[in-house]
């Protein structure tokens, strides 16, 4: 797709020159609207991807790390999960309140951090592997493969309604605006 797309009139007016993105973002009139289509949201999804939109704050714990601290962690965080990684910040699973017992955290209490959601996904593709798994958030990578942040349908819909605040989720989910460390 090109950079700028040029959506003409009648007449040969220029009715909006914008990249792809903001003609289905912000139709400069009522011809555009339509020229775009009533599904302008959806076909954002395609052409959006995941770093270009704010991710919730992942509460990130490590093995034999103090429950107390953990604890703390999850009270910053936008989830109400901790996110159990290793050192080198990469997703291990989630860890809820109730998994944070004792005096450290312990992995075998974790349940699977699936998906696994990478930046350079497009929202769609992210979407989707969202609503296979059966969920409504995921821990992002980097290239790397250490955590960026928490996705969330709620961060994608509020990205496509061009809100990048979604609200907190309390419930048994993680959500992260980047990290808590």
């Amino acid at each position: 797709m090109g950079d700028r797309i040029a959506v003409m009139k009648k007449g040969g007016h220029l009715a909006q020159y914008a990249t792809p993105s903001d003609l289905l973002l912000h139709p400069a009139d009522e011809f555009v609207e339509q020229f775009v289509g009533a599904d302008r949201a959806l076909k954002r999804l395609a052409l959006q991807r995941v770093r270009d939109i704010d991710l919730w704050t992942a509460a990130t714990v490590r093995t034999g790390e103090e429950v107390g601290s953990a604890r703390a962690k999850l009270a910053d965080a936008d989830l109400d999960m901790a996110l159990l990684v290793d050192d080198q910040r990469r997703p291990l699973g989630w860890l809820s309140e109730r998994g944070l017992t004792g005096e450290r955290v312990r992995p075998e209490l974790r349940s699977p951090a699936e998906p696994i959601v990478e930046m350079d996904d497009v929202l769609r593709d992210a979407l989707s592997d969202l609503l296979s798994a059966g969920t409504r958030y995921a821990p992002v990578v980097d290239s790397t493969g250490a955590t960026a942040g928490i996705l969330s349908v709620e961060v994608i819909s509020q990205s496509l309604a061009g809100d990048s605040t979604a609200p907190r989720l309390e419930s048994p989910a993680s959500r992260t605006d980047s990290l808590v460390e």
